[in-house]
């Protein structure tokens, strides 16, 4: 076994390998280092030193699962205790951490089988409803640059499922109207479909653009809308979610609903969870349980009513 072996050094090498070796994204990477210096933190509460990584025992890893168990975020009076999922996520990231040590030959053995997680409550998608779904694919003004943009975004996004991070990273030169291709986890290109209305909507929109930012989605935040790249952010694509929302006086939604409410239409249209899986980029079946759980409950409210019928 490597002995003395620094944490940072460490933590950088692991980093590294989820990197280059597992194709993680960038954004995912940078949470697993803030996760990791949490827990560089905690251990460095005792005598204000970090211990190398064979210093790391099952006390103190048990130590850390407690100290999150109790431990508490906000401000003043409105702190309140991590959620389940916040916890769950920095263990995860301890776990993996510790068994990429452990392989390494930096500790004797997997530390990562000890942590305990938090039991997680099942957590189902939530499509926007079908009246609102109506409202935004019969009513959205397409007049200004900035409507068309509004309107071919939100096209998009229910005509392809796509997560919101791996559209904002599109470019207009990627554009192709018969067949749309996004880099997904690990790296992976899919092909995405396109409906007719979605390219339609897209085709008004590009062709109206005179600016020379290469992204397929721009901002027209004035402190942005001269930038070289100037290219929607996260941020943006949830306001222009709500301000749509309070404009046609509907209930408020996210980008990411918009992804929801595809992968609940294909299962309910095909009853497929492989398709739908496929489609939406996801790894395995586990994954769309929800939508399943979502569209057996709409049959067994429709079988209710044909029995209050007579039926």
């Amino acid at each position: 076994m490597a002995d003395n072996v620094p944490f940072s050094q460490a933590v950088g090498e692991y980093l590294d390998w989820l990197r280059l070796d597992l194709e993680k994204a960038p954004r995912t990477v940078e949470e697993y280092r803030a996760d990791l210096r949490r827990f560089a933190d905690f251990a460095a509460a005792g005598d204000g030193t970090v211990p190398d990584v064979g210093a790391i025992d099952r006390e103190l890893v048990r130590g850390y699962q407690r100290h999150l168990a109790l431990a508490t975020a906000g401000s003043g009076g409105k702190r309140r205790a991590l959620a389940p999922a916040t916890r769950a996520r920095r263990l995860i990231t301890l776990r993996g951490f510790l068994r990429f040590a452990a392989r390494e030959e930096w500790l004797p053995g997997d530390l990562g089988s000890v942590i305990d997680l938090p039991k997680l409550p099942e957590r189902l998608p939530k499509p926007i409803d079908e009246d609102a779904r109506e409202a935004l694919l019969e009513t959205l003004p397409s007049d200004t640059l900035p409507q068309k943009r509004d309107r071919a975004f939100v096209f998009f996004l229910l005509s392809t499922g796509a997560r919101i991070n791996e559209v904002l990273v599109l470019n207009r030169g990627k554009w192709n109207p018969a067949r749309m291709n996004v880099i997904g986890k690990g790296n992976k290109e899919r092909a995405v479909n396109v409906t007719e209305k979605a390219r339609a909507a897209m085709e008004d929109y590009l062709a109206a653009r005179t600016d020379p930012s290469p992204a397929l989605f721009i901002g027209f935040q004035p402190a942005r809308k001269d930038a070289a790249d100037n290219r929607l952010t996260a941020q943006g694509a949830n306001h222009i979610c709500r301000q749509l929302a309070l404009r046609l006086g509907i209930a408020s939604f996210h980008p990411h609903q918009l992804r929801h409410t595809l992968g609940t239409l294909l299962q309910e249209t095909m009853g497929d969870a492989r398709l739908t899986a496929e489609t939406l980029g996801h790894k395995g079946l586990g994954s769309v349980s929800g939508y399943t759980a979502i569209t057996d409950a709409k049959r067994r409210e429709a079988y209710e009513q044909m029995q209050q019928r007579g039926l």
